[in-house]
């Protein structure tokens, strides 16, 4: 069975704990981007409550997934969906401190795919460029929100 990652990165002047509460603002995605919406399973719950074991439901460009919340940190948000044996995926959204923009954002997407379907996901695995146009348009319009609501002054 293969092993693929997929990986995507941008630069953003806004402060990671900003840029982070721009992502995790799932309500008002279709504000400031086109193609992804994300929900909550359980609506009794908010982004700042999702737990490891929480389900999504995540449509990305016509496709619809329920992965489970793996990690909801300041650093990182992390779900994974699987269908068993075939194909599991893990993605992450990592929020760390810019080496490029004082007091900015490095906003990483990564997916690592495994399972007897991986392999059809090889061709996408180079870094350069982003492997996918949606999350290139993707990680720009959350670059350009958070910069608009949370400006580095």
């Amino acid at each position: 069975m293969g092993k693929v990652e997929v990986y995507a990165q941008i630069d953003i002047a806004a402060p990671p704990d900003a840029v982070r509460k721009v992502f995790l603002d799932f309500a008002r995605y279709n504000e400031w981007q086109k193609g992804w919406d994300i929900t909550l399973m359980d609506s009794a719950k908010t982004q700042s409550d999702l737990e490891v074991g929480d389900r999504l439901r995540v449509a990305m460009h016509g496709m619809v997934f329920r992965p489970y919340v793996e990690e909801n940190s300041p650093e990182r948000f992390t779900w994974t969906g699987s269908i068993p044996i075939l194909l599991s995926g893990q993605h992450s959204f990592l929020f760390t401190p810019s080496k490029e923009i004082a007091g900015g954002t490095t906003f990483i997407q990564t997916e690592n795919f495994g399972g007897a379907l991986a392999v059809m996901y090889s061709p996408f695995a180079k870094k350069e460029p982003a492997p996918s146009p949606n999350w290139e348009a993707f990680n720009a319009a959350l670059k350009q929100e958070a910069e608009k609501r949370y400006p580095l002054v």
